[in-house]
């Protein structure tokens, strides 16, 4: 898995609760002594941070990743992307447009539609399948 320009989906945060020094947080520590930190839309934590004692392996991983805030210009490009792929998923829109921001690959449980609207932005974002 590569260590550079990784951006993180619900997907990786809800696998390094369940596996927490799994293959997610591998690549975020080696990303991380890289000095290029994977990044962590900050929507994305909202969508599954719930602060309980389980979830202590993602706030340790929320220490290596470096936050993408969700401002409102992010806001406005990710429901554009959503109107052109036809779907309604916020969290996910502002993970392709992350990708497509930094230039990373998406550490994903979900590429079937992270690759829809990475199609409808016409732009190649990486997926990597965990």
């Amino acid at each position: 898995m590569s260590a550079r320009g990784l951006i993180l989906d619900a997907g990786a945060l809800i696998h390094v609760e369940g596996n927490p020094r799994g293959r997610v947080y591998g690549a975020c520590r080696d990303a991380l002594d890289a000095g290029t930190p994977a990044l962590l839309p900050t929507v994305v934590l909202a969508q599954v941070w719930r602060a309980t004692s389980r979830q202590a392996p993602i706030s340790m991983l929320r220490r290596m990743c470096r936050s993408v805030p969700f401002t409102g210009d992010v806001a406005e490009a990710a429901g554009r992307l959503l109107a052109l792929a036809g779907t309604a998923d916020v969290v996910e829109a502002a993970v392709v447009i992350a990708a497509i921001s930094h230039g990373g690959a998406v550490l994903t449980s979900d590429p079937g539609d992270l690759g829809k609207l990475a199609n409808a932005a016409g732009i190649r974002v990486p997926l990597i399948t965990i």
